[in-house]
């Protein structure tokens, strides 16, 4: 019994440690550079180290610009990777498993986001039953007549839509349309009296749901 029990705990020795990430700036230098190509993982730390030392600091990255960390808790950042990108993610809680919500937003210069999620060992979540990119017929609020549904849909081709976090906890998503600043003033206010301003979502386990 001793000799099997002995054999137990060697057996247990020799299995592979994982280590869990426990706070975002782990999960911010494990990236494996899906989300930050432009910086290396050496630079990531000292980007959180510098701001945890209560400086600011801008540092090159790949491609000879400068990358700035300009939020940071132990579950949110949010960083300018380039001056036409900024990078935020989220870590939580859902079940046992932690989730990295991660919106990346480029300036073009209207602001246009994406919103991916993946575990902590950086898979992707790939089911599109998690969240839905709104468009910008979610943000019509009455009824549009056909023919001013078919000048806003030649008026923006491409749906320029911005996701940023809100709330104190980052646990609510805004999403706000760019048509104010991709259209003419005397063109927006055509649509302007038919369409909400923004929208609001909330986590749900691993889906995001618009609220209501």
């Amino acid at each position: 019994m001793k000799r099997l029990f002995s054999l137990f705990l060697l057996l247990m020795a020799l299995l592979p440690l994982t280590v869990e990430a426990r706070t975002i700036t782990d999960l911010f230098a494990s990236e494996p550079g899906n989300i930050f190509p432009l910086l290396t993982r050496t630079a990531r730390l000292d980007m959180a180290d510098y701001y945890n030392s209560g400086q600011k600091v801008a540092l090159p990255n790949n491609l000879g610009g400068e990358s700035e960390l300009v939020m940071l808790d132990s579950t949110y950042l949010k960083v300018k990777t380039s001056g036409s990108k900024v990078v935020e993610m989220l870590m939580r809680k859902v079940g046992k498993d932690t989730v990295i919500t991660v919106i990346e937003t480029v300036l073009t210069p209207v602001p246009d986001s994406r919103l991916t999620q993946w575990n902590s060992h950086w898979q992707r979540y790939t089911s599109n039953k998690l969240f839905s990119m709104p468009g910008i017929e979610d943000f019509i609020v009455k009824k549009m007549s056909s023919e001013l549904r078919a000048d806003l849909q030649d008026a923006m081709i491409f749906p320029l839509i911005q996701l940023t976090f809100e709330g104190e906890k980052h646990d609510a998503i805004k999403a706000t349309h760019g048509l104010e600043q991709f259209l003419a003033p005397s063109e927006y206010s055509r649509f302007a009296p038919y369409l909400k301003p923004s929208l609001s979502y909330r986590f749900n386990g691993l889906k995001i749901k618009q609220a209501k």
